[in-house]
């Protein structure tokens, strides 16, 4: 990545931390008339008041703090929402090991698509590792060293926001970055009746993900980088069988538990950016209740959330061939509950 992304990005981060640090958010609870789920599960929301400022550019929705004991997810409620009329699609965008919430919000780009496309958007916060640290999802076994339960927490925030916003939980979706892609997978796995398809960005499955997995045909969508050396395209498995598994065992497992054609469809994408190289679009398809299987393969890309947009008013331009929010969001919005929609 050229030093000059990297600084208008770690500028940008900065610029939008600053004003959350400063501005915080409003005082007045939006929570008089909550639904609390029958387990206790009640978040207090207040509507942040600052105007943070994303990459790339602003949103012109509402953004929502939620708070529940020791937990907490931001809800954004796009420039069109409504609690009247035909319910709106929602998704989990969820961060990668040792990030946030707030800076997961801050590159993916969801915002500007929900204002676009009228859906959503939900960033959970992850908590820290009990004997590793960092904030993460717990993508293993629950049990010594991690007690944190991340399916039984996301699937609450899942729960509260669908009896308490208007939205269609037929069409609720989970895309991440690094762990949150794991997670994304872990979800459809492990509350699949509730989770109409996943997109992983820089993600895999890890072992016990895989071992365990029990899912209906589920649509899924995999953006790797082919030098990517956090999460390495090949996998890595110890000799006592923890890791994480290969890119192509994923596709197999999804392919097969989708019941595709395993011949699948390969597209070399354009190289929008100019830098010499693309990569390739692959579709296996055919699949039962006519769900899909896609990968995204980014050739000369490493760890790093794909993007793709003119220059902005920091300077900042994108440097890769495909707009990982738009993609994932065009994919999603063609599947629900039953496979893709009539």
């Amino acid at each position: 990545m050229p030093l000059s992304r990297v600084m208008n990005k770690s500028f940008l981060l900065l610029v939008f931390l600053s004003i959350v640090l400063s501005c915080g958010e409003s005082s007045n609870s939006d929570n008089s008339s909550s639904i609390p789920l029958e387990t206790g599960f009640n978040p207090k929301c207040s509507t942040y008041s600052a105007t943070i400022t994303i990459y790339p550019s602003p949103y012109e929705g509402t953004l929502r703090r939620c708070i529940a004991s020791d937990r907490q997810f931001y809800i954004y409620l796009p420039e069109n929402y409504s609690e009247v009329g035909s319910p709106y699609p929602a998704m989990f965008s969820l961060h990668g090991y040792t990030s946030t919430a707030l800076t997961n919000m801050s590159y993916t780009g969801f915002m500007k698509q929900a204002d676009i496309n009228d859906f959503v958007v939900i960033y959970p916060q992850g908590l820290v590792h009990e004997t590793k640290g960092g904030t993460h999802w717990n993508i293993d076994e629950i049990g010594p060293g991690n007690s944190v339960n991340s399916i039984e927490f996301l699937e609450s925030v899942l729960d509260w926001v669908g009896q308490n916003y208007n939205i269609n939980l037929n069409q609720f979706y989970s895309a991440g970055m690094s762990n949150g892609g794991f997670m994304s997978y872990h979800l459809a796995c492990n509350i699949n009746s509730k989770i109409a398809a996943v997109a992983s960005v820089t993600g895999s499955m890890s072992v016990f993900s895989y071992e365990n997995c029990n899912a209906q045909p589920t649509s899924v969508m995999q953006i790797h980088g082919a030098v990517d050396t956090v999460v390495p395209y090949d996998g890595t498995v110890t000799a006592s069988g923890v890791g994480f598994k290969g890119i192509e065992d994923v596709m197999g497992f999804w392919s097969n538990n989708n019941v595709c054609n395993l011949e699948p469809s390969i597209a070399t994408l354009s190289d929008i950016s100019g830098n010499g190289v693309s990569g390739t679009h692959r579709i296996y398809s055919e699949c039962a209740n006519d769900v899909e299987v896609q990968l995204y393969l980014l050739e000369g890309v490493g760890h790093d959330w794909p993007e793709n947009y003119e220059v902005d008013d920091n300077g900042g331009t994108g440097q890769y061939d495909i707009n990982s929010a738009e993609i994932i969001w065009e994919f999603f919005n063609n599947f629900d509950q039953l496979g893709r929609k009539q």
